[in-house]
């Protein structure tokens, strides 16, 4: 029979100890990287926000010319910023995250030109399908493909629809000014 010495005993436990330490490290390295993420989508937001402020067409031709050339070069310097962290997701949240990121592109986006008023309800439709209590119409289908997404992944599509919304208020505002 084997039998484990003190030793064999301490060495396994500072190994564990040790473990336990890198996961907690990890983990805070995945915060800041998706910290990052998020800044840097704040910043494009904010960079398209000021390319196509509304006030540009009280500024001159010169003015609105060097005012699109930083925010193209700002835009061009935060693209080259790349930090991804992955979600482990088996391959049914796979398939799930595909089917509601074809849900977003084909019913969502590729209306938004075409019927800012419908995109606005489609959003709102699928934002209501994301939270608990839904503040209006809920699209049942898109729900029952954003249950079968990892939580990560829900979190992210929630907060990318917000933004999507965000904007599409945002149109609305500037179009009907």
């Amino acid at each position: 029979m084997f039998q484990r010495s003190s030793s064999m005993a301490q060495v396994s436990t500072r190994l564990i100890e040790t473990l336990d330490l890198i996961e907690n490290r990890v983990e805070l390295l995945r915060q800041q990287a998706i910290e990052v993420e998020k800044e840097k989508e704040c910043l494009i937001g904010l960079i398209e926000t000021v390319a196509s402020h509304k006030d540009l067409k009280f500024v001159s031709e010169g003015e609105k010319e060097e005012i699109q050339i930083s925010a193209d070069r700002l835009m061009a310097r935060c693209l080259t910023v790349e930090v991804r962290v992955s979600t482990p997701r088996n391959a049914s949240q796979q398939e799930a995250l595909s089917e509601v990121d074809q849900y977003i592109e084909e019913e969502l986006l590729n209306r938004v030109k075409a019927d800012l008023c419908g995109s606005k309800a489609v959003c709102e439709a699928f934002l209501n399908a994301c939270v608990s209590e839904p503040k209006g119409p809920v699209d049942l289908r898109f729900q029952s493909k954003i249950i079968e997404c990892a939580a990560e992944d829900q979190k992210k599509i929630r907060k990318r629809l917000e933004s999507l919304f965000r904007t599409i208020e945002h149109t609305q505002n500037n179009v009907s000014q």
